[in-house]
């Protein structure tokens, strides 16, 4: 009887691992990265991408927070100093684009910065401020260009960049990378583009992401990861009871058995 007993239980087990390797061999092509490079690269031969994206500049946009400093050597007669931001990334100094793509600086008054770079509004602020200054120089950047990460990822919640030029495998790897237990062949990219939403697909397992016109991310950009199913599965915790209450049954059984053939 326990050998019979112990011969199932030896096939159950057998089974059980030829379930986990199996398992992981459908895991580990479904989160590898680009798996269409091969495992052997010469040096002198190195895996090309052709057509990759080139980096555009984004625009200046509603909401956004300008981080402005204004460095002279002389001030120009009759003038006060404009009031430059006191910290890159303090919210509380920075200059606010409103609705209509205007900040209000003193002195100059309101600039039109909206719809332009962070280049084109730094050239634009200088020549307003010449006004004022002997060869001012204009520091712009933009104080809250954030990323935010949602669903199946290892750190949440939004991500503030000092660059603007962020792709999104940058992005990721800031919010710690994207796990197993996620569809790493499904990121979901939401972008708002004036009074519309643009949703893009990315699949990391494949280099043709490098082409995307959306590779490299905008300001307020929200990427969301899926989980997989097994994740789905494991967070159930009926699963999870059933699960112990059969380890359990099968513990118990062992041990009762053990102690019979002491006897």
């Amino acid at each position: 009887m326990l050998r019979l007993y112990l011969q199932r239980l030896g096939g159950l087990l057998l089974l059980s691992l030829f379930l986990i390797g199996f398992n992981s061999c459908v895991t580990s092509k479904k989160s590898l990265y680009f798996q269409n490079v091969p495992d052997s690269i010469a040096s002198n031969n190195p895996f090309i991408i052709d057509s990759v994206t080139k980096f555009v500049s984004p625009v200046i946009l509603p909401n956004d927070l300008l981080a402005i400093t204004v460095q002279t050597i002389q001030q120009s007669e009759s003038s006060t100093p404009i009031q430059p931001t006191k910290g890159v990334f303090d919210p509380l100094s920075g200059f606010l684009v409103d609705k209509n793509g205007n900040i209000e600086i003193s002195l100059i008054g309101f600039v039109k910065v909206g719809g332009l770079t962070t280049s084109e509004a730094r050239e634009l602020i200088k020549d307003k401020a010449k006004e004022y200054y002997k060869e001012p120089v204009v520091n712009l950047k933009i104080a809250n260009f954030d990323i935010f990460f949602l669903g199946e990822i290892v750190q949440h919640g939004p991500f503030s960049f000092p660059s603007e030029k962020v792709n999104i495998l940058e992005a990721l790897a800031s919010a710690g990378d994207v796990p197993l237990t996620a569809k790493r062949n499904n990121l979901l990219l939401i972008r708002t583009v004036g009074d519309r939403k643009e949703l893009v697909r990315f699949n990391t397992l494949n280099t043709d992401m490098f082409r995307s016109p959306y590779f490299y991310l905008r300001q307020r950009d929200i990427i969301y990861v899926e989980p997989t199913k097994y994740r789905i599965q494991s967070s159930d915790n009926r699963l999870t009871r059933t699960i112990g209450i059969i380890g359990g049954i099968i513990s118990l059984s062992t041990l009762i058995l053990s102690l019979r053939s002491l006897k």
